[in-house]
């Protein structure tokens, strides 16, 4: 680990031969990294470790307030897994329902499945966006709710602050954005055509990931030479001149 200046920080050995994810807190004082049979948390301050002691996890994400932890339970142990709450203080974890097999409606016979995810509300509630939709677990009831965009969505991402959802239509080239409190679309845009020689012969965005900004005011998308980028409070793509260009 290296400063903004290039010297370095500190080292720290993971004794594992597999990461499943990591994520540095938003407040900059913490690293946590899945193991694959805990979280271990290294204290940037002090430089030492903590085991949390959780099930093992994947996909792991800071709250915004970088109080507590989210991740879903391994999924090559676990075919659905469940979500997990982690209380950064005091190391406490719940977990959720197992949740249900949703089959995928542009891809019959496949189900869905979820690698971002948001923890807000003090720990209170968790989102997890995928594809055809995003799943809503409200931590103190203990209920799981899908909210499907019923539009063929192959991608997903939520914003840290768990607010915003954005999927990626790969069949039609279109990218929507949810509000996740009023489980409602909030927005829809036409994405850029690609070149015949970046598309593949099933669509032309099939695999293209989108990424929130820390902020949530960007919103990313990659998987293409030079990627695109749209201001989320505006809905504008942002042009960027290729290298060499004027």
């Amino acid at each position: 680990m290296v400063t903004r200046d290039g010297e370095e920080f500190g080292r720290f050995g993971t004794a594992v031969e597999r990461i499943l994810g990591m994520d540095f807190s938003p407040d900059g004082r913490y690293l946590a990294v899945a193991h694959p049979d805990t979280v271990i948390l290294y204290d940037l301050t002090t430089k030492r470790p903590k085991a949390l002691f959780t099930p093992p996890l994947e996909s792991i994400r800071f709250s915004s307030d970088s109080a507590h932890l989210v991740g879903r339970e391994d999924y090559q142990q676990v075919r659905n897994g469940r979500l997990v709450v982690i209380d950064v203080a005091t190391g406490k974890w719940v977990a959720s329902p197992v949740p249900p097999e949703i089959e995928v409606s542009s891809d019959p016979g496949s189900y869905w499945y979820s690698g971002s995810f948001a923890v807000f509300d003090h720990g209170d509630q968790v989102v997890a966006a995928g594809s055809d939709g995003f799943l809503h677990w409200a931590v103190g009831s203990q209920q799981l709710t899908w909210v499907p965009c019923g539009c063929g969505a192959e991608a997903g991402a939520v914003d840290r602050a768990g607010s915003l959802v954005a999927l990626v239509i790969p069949m039609h080239n279109k990218l929507s954005l949810w509000e996740v409190a009023g489980r409602r679309e909030q927005r829809i845009w036409a994405l850029a055509e690609r070149s015949p020689l970046d598309a593949s012969p099933q669509s032309a965005y099939f695999g293209v990931e989108p990424h929130f900004t820390e902020d949530g005011k960007w919103l990313l998308l990659d998987g293409e030479e030079g990627g695109q980028v749209w201001s989320v409070p505006d809905g504008v793509r942002v042009t960027i001149a290729s290298p060499g260009r004027n």
